[in-house]
């Protein structure tokens, strides 16, 4: 029983030291993300400037990067060639009138445990029209990362009885994490 509790222990702090982690990895990837695009903006020889295809592709590629280099030291990263497959990440521009093509599309089997990842709303849900934008009231625009990270505990117990019946389940952990970064284009 103490060595139950004491393993419990020694893994509550190690899912908090990982929920730290993701937390940053979800905000620098999405600022490094936000400063890519404001760098790509003031690139741009047209007034207003225009995103291509490429720049958003640049965009996404920045923030996977950060993904992967902050969380190299959690335990299960997995790569897949250059990048990072785990944690599962997924990245979006939010900027109108413009849209990011990717937003969403990202070539990742996402895990079914991973329920927030894949739930972008965007303006073309909607079945209404727009109405005309007044360049007073435009947003700014935003970058939103979204990170999901399997964590695995030392002991992988499934219903342990324990005294006064109860029970205890200790396995697989989902981290998931958001993170929006203004585009601070004034």
């Amino acid at each position: 029983m103490l060595l139950v509790m004491l393993l419990g222990l020694v893994d509550f702090g190690r899912v908090f030291t990982a929920g730290i982690t993701m937390e940053a990895t979800a905000r620098n990837a999405a600022e490094a993300a936000a400063q890519e695009y404001l760098q790509i903006l003031r690139n741009e020889p047209e007034t207003p400037p225009l995103l291509e295809p490429e720049d958003y592709q640049a965009i996404h590629q920045t923030a996977l990067d950060v993904v992967c280099r902050e969380t190299d030291v959690l335990p299960n990263r997995t790569m897949s060639g250059p990048d990072c497959t785990m944690p599962v990440t997924a990245i979006c521009v939010h900027d109108l009138p413009a849209a990011d093509p990717y937003c969403g599309t990202d070539p990742i089997a996402v895990p079914s445990e991973c329920s927030e990842i894949d739930t972008w709303s965007s303006p073309a849900a909607s079945n209404e029209a727009p109405p005309p934008p007044d360049p007073a009231d435009e947003p700014l625009a935003y970058v939103e990362v979204r990170v999901c990270y399997r964590f695995t505990t030392l002991m992988n117990l499934s219903n342990l009885q324990l005294p006064f019946g109860w029970s205890l389940s200790i396995g697989d952990i989902w981290l998931q994490r958001d993170r929006q970064f203004v585009v601070g284009n004034y």
